[in-house]
């Protein structure tokens, strides 16, 4: 072999391994283009993400405020709702107690004695004998 085909045959061989060098950094910079787009890809992905979350937050904020403000005005209508009742109650037996001193005057009328205002109208004896004094039958001295 003559010192030309021996270079021949080298520069063939470094061509050859150019072009392969060269299809090779071609195939890396398309996955590199590749990769850069998905990258950027993810970065959207991301920030419209932290928009959601940053909006879902703030959702988040208003519904807990919100539930607090709810919380806090059953809290008051409980408040008053027991303070209705107790009224009631109140209202309930002052009925019921001016109820049982119109029976008991209207039985006093009639001529019931102490004993009976006792019995029927769950009094005691003083005010059996107190109402007797006011409304009972006046007697002639």
């Amino acid at each position: 072999m003559d010192v030309t085909t021996l270079l021949f045959i080298t520069i063939a061989v470094l061509l050859i391994l150019f072009l392969f060098l060269a299809f090779y950094v071609n195939s890396l910079s398309r996955s590199l283009q590749k990769s850069d787009s998905q990258v950027n890809q993810l970065k959207q992905y991301i920030v419209l993400q932290q928009k959601q979350l940053k909006e879902l937050s703030h959702e988040l904020q208003t519904m807990t405020s919100a539930a607090y403000g709810v919380g806090k005005r059953i809290n008051q209508l409980a408040s008053q709702i027991r303070e209705l009742d107790d009224r009631q109650e109140e209202f309930d037996l002052k009925e019921q107690g001016s109820q049982s001193i119109q029976q008991a005057i209207a039985l006093a009328h009639k001529g019931a004695t102490i004993d009976e205002l006792v019995e029927s109208c769950d009094m005691s004896r003083g005010e059996a004998e107190l109402l007797m004094m006011v409304h009972g039958p006046q007697s002639d001295s």
